[in-house]
């Protein structure tokens, strides 16, 4: 079920490393055509060459960024930089030129491109591989100063690295759950419901079940909010022990939940309320009776849009509510209450 969404966070962060693709690459494409002239007039025919063939390789990312999907785009254009930047070194070994300088682009590349670790050993990897072929064109000395350098930059890009991945994945966690019962949250549960009715995802059917703590306003009132939002808290608890790892529970409101099961039937989603709402009975909460009710809908892909099967699972809830409380219905039932 993980796989059924893409989170607004991902989304973002992939648009803005498409847009600095973008950018740099049109920054690259018009330095090297700079470089490329002013080579030429200076009579550097190699170094002029080299100048152009990074012009041509920095339009080619333009197009590509252009034509392909903003992921494989901005992925392709980090992957030809990268490795443009192993060519130049070697590019400039083959002539006898030092073009260790343009070593200290690689590692703000793989940053954009890897995770911290992995960038990590490649630019440790690249490191070796340019003060190699450094060290066959200028004194020892002149290898020791850009080794520490660029060991140095190494060090500051793997922390910069590191702090951004554990910003990102903090700051994409709280964007998607609630903060009182760290389910997933409602802006979540809406964008998976999208992606769901998407012509690219590969879910046939998903069936939804709708819980309501019963009585919760009595709760809040007998004995305050703090209790209530203990219980809030303790039945996510209950029901998140029950789900198996990659079902995922949302906060659907103030004391609703939901659960979406994909490519299962209309059965599972009922086995599956009636167990949870007999471990949220069985459950302590510190001497308050708690029970929820259950509406289960099913969706079918060419059965139209998955709101409408969402809205049976909240008529089917409602049913359960109106039968009594602490109960599980399925919206057949529900069709049968309605008629």
């Amino acid at each position: 079920m993980s796989g059924l969404r893409r989170d607004s966070f991902s989304l973002l962060r992939e648009t803005m490393r498409w847009r600095v693709a973008l950018v740099l690459s049109a920054l690259i494409f018009v330095l090297c055509l700079v470089l490329g002239v002013l080579n030429t007039r200076l009579q550097l025919a190699d170094t002029a060459q080299l100048a152009w063939i990074c012009a041509a390789v920095a339009g080619a990312c333009i197009a590509a960024l252009v034509a392909l999907p903003r992921h494989t785009g901005g992925t392709v254009f980090f992957v030809t930089i990268a490795a443009l930047l192993v060519g130049v070194v070697a590019f400039g070994w083959w002539h006898g030129r030092g073009m260790q300088h343009w070593a200290y682009i690689f590692p703000p590349v793989l940053v954009f491109l890897l995770r911290a670790r992995p960038a990590l050993f490649g630019m440790l990897l690249y490191g070796v591989y340019a003060s190699t072929l450094t060290a066959l064109l200028l004194p020892a000395i002149e290898v020791v100063r850009f080794a520490s350098g660029y060991g140095l930059l190494v060090c500051f890009m793997f922390t910069y690295a590191l702090l951004q991945e554990r910003a990102a994945e903090m700051l994409s966690y709280h964007s998607d759950h609630d903060a009182l019962s760290n389910c997933l949250n409602r802006r979540t549960f809406n964008e998976t419901l999208e992606q769901l009715a998407g012509a690219r995802n590969l879910v046939k059917r998903c069936t939804f079940l709708l819980l309501d703590i019963d009585h919760f306003k009595a709760i809040n009132d007998q004995h305050g909010h703090l209790v209530g939002d203990r219980v809030i808290t303790g039945v996510a608890a209950v029901l998140g022990r029950e789900l198996d790892a990659d079902t995922p529970l949302f906060r659907y409101g103030g004391e609703e939940f939901a659960v979406l099961l994909a490519d299962a039937d209309a059965d599972a989603g009922l086995a599956l309320g009636e167990r949870l709402r007999a471990a949220v009975q069985a459950a302590d909460f510190h001497g308050v009776g708690v029970t929820i009710s259950v509406g289960v809908g099913h969706w079918r892909r060419g059965d139209g849009n998955p709101s409408a099967a969402l809205d049976r699972a909240d008529r089917a809830l409602y049913a359960a509510k109106r039968a009594g409380r602490n109960r599980v219905r399925g919206e057949d039932a529900a069709s049968a209450a309605v008629a």
